[in-house]
């Protein structure tokens, strides 16, 4: 397993904390700066637009350890050129998989860890630190090497954080907290203007039981109402997807059929997408990408059934129904999968949930299933707790501090 080197070192950046009103930050980045002694050799000639673009193309684990070849390779990693370069880079290769230990996979040792997982290889790289308080609450969503990590049943606090620099901050919360039925929360990046924004769904406890939308862009220092297509006021919302520019939710009023509401984090505009009937979308769909692709998979019984959406524009979406497999396993209520990626040879990464008997507790695996041989392949990678949460991720440099606290003046 590759890791870092270390260095101790002495922080002068101000990165502890902020006093900006309405948010927190932490951060527990250990510096990066070369410490080695070592003479510059030729690659260094090279021009560090040069060098960037070679590193760049890297597993997250190799450039981390570049860091400490030298102090060119240092400055050009840190360098916002080259974060942004990688960044972008990293939407052209396959995305990897982070896990959040969850009920009985939270241990003493596992409490304040993420796993960053390598399939191809077989191996975890375990992300730990103390100042880490995530126990509790979930992975909602990731963009761009950010994960958005909060409650399903409190408005706060809701972190952003890059589990590789170990950066995270707070966005800022209503000073008195309240029970909530739903509190579903997206992030989203959006390119014209290169800012990210965080938009939350959430129904309270109220005899109206309407959903409440608010966004915030990281920089701000308050949330803002959203106006929402009055088909929402009542529906169920699930899940959030970032693809194309636009957050994605599975919604349903009862009654009715499932649909999907989308909002341009450019445009700041909302739109709804019915199913038609001859697509024959069931209502138990989950919303992934797949290759590229905004999906929805359905697993039912011993069968896999996926449609795809296209279209540029939220207004003009559509779903047509791309394949169905059959798995040759009867899945369950307490014996069931989820597709969390596909792979470049035509393969699935399922993460299997199975719950034996009454009070029993729930254990997850990893398993790769191949549609076209009808197999499957188990995926099996020490250290890793026996319950947990999985979210395709795509790993990055970004640092959220310097996204959230914007200089002024």
């Amino acid at each position: 397993m590759l890791r870092p080197k270390r260095h101790r070192t002495t922080k002068t950046d101000g990165h502890a904390r902020s006093s900006k009103k309405g948010s927190q930050v932490r951060s527990s980045k250990k510096d990066g700066r070369a410490s080695t002694t070592k003479k510059d050799g030729p690659v260094n000639d090279l021009l560090p637009e040069l060098i960037s673009e070679i590193l760049s193309r890297l597993p997250i684990e190799l450039i981390l350890r570049c860091r400490s070849v030298c102090k060119t390779w240092n400055s050009v990693i840190q360098s916002p050129l080259f974060i942004n370069l990688q960044a972008r880079k990293s939407h052209n290769q396959p995305s990897r998989v982070i896990l959040k230990p969850i009920f009985g996979g939270v241990t003493a040792t596992t409490m304040h860890s993420l796993f960053l997982l390598d399939t191809e290889e077989r191996k975890s790289r375990r992300i730990h630190d103390k100042s880490w308080r995530f126990s509790g609450l979930q992975i909602m969503s990731s963009c761009n090497g950010l994960l958005c990590i909060t409650s399903d049943s409190e408005l706060g606090p809701v972190y952003i954080s890059n589990p590789i620099t170990r950066e995270f901050v707070i966005l800022p919360s209503p000073e008195t907290g309240f029970s909530l039925l739903r509190h579903q929360v997206g992030l989203g990046f959006d390119s014209s203007n290169g800012k990210y924004i965080v938009v939350r769904a959430y129904t309270d406890k109220s005899k109206s039981q309407v959903n409440k939308f608010e966004a915030i862009m990281l920089g701000e220092n308050s949330w803002r109402s959203l106006t929402v297509p009055d088909i929402i006021a009542e529906c169920t919302i699930n899940g959030s997807v970032f693809w194309n520019g636009a957050l994605h939710w599975k919604i349903k009023k009862k009654p009715g059929r499932e649909c999907m509401l989308s909002f341009d984090v450019s445009s700041g505009k909302f739109a709804v997408t019915r199913f038609p009937v001859s697509a024959d979308v069931p209502d138990d769909f989950e919303m992934v990408e797949l290759d590229g692709h905004l999906s929805l998979v359905q697993v039912y019984d011993t069968q896999m059934k996926i449609w795809r959406v296209t279209g540029e524009k939220i207004e003009g979406l559509s779903v047509c129904y791309e394949d169905m497999y059959c798995m040759n396993v009867r899945w369950n209520s307490s014996f069931n999968c989820e597709i969390i990626r596909g792979y470049i040879d035509e393969g699935y990464l399922l993460q299997v949930n199975t719950h034996r008997g009454p009070g029993g507790a729930w254990r997850r695996y990893l398993t790769q299933y191949f549609p076209k041989m009808e197999q499957f392949l188990s995926l099996i990678i020490p250290s890793i707790p026996i319950c947990f949460k999985t979210i395709s991720f795509r790993p990055t440099l970004i640092s959220p501090m310097q996204l959230h606290f914007v200089p002024h003046g």
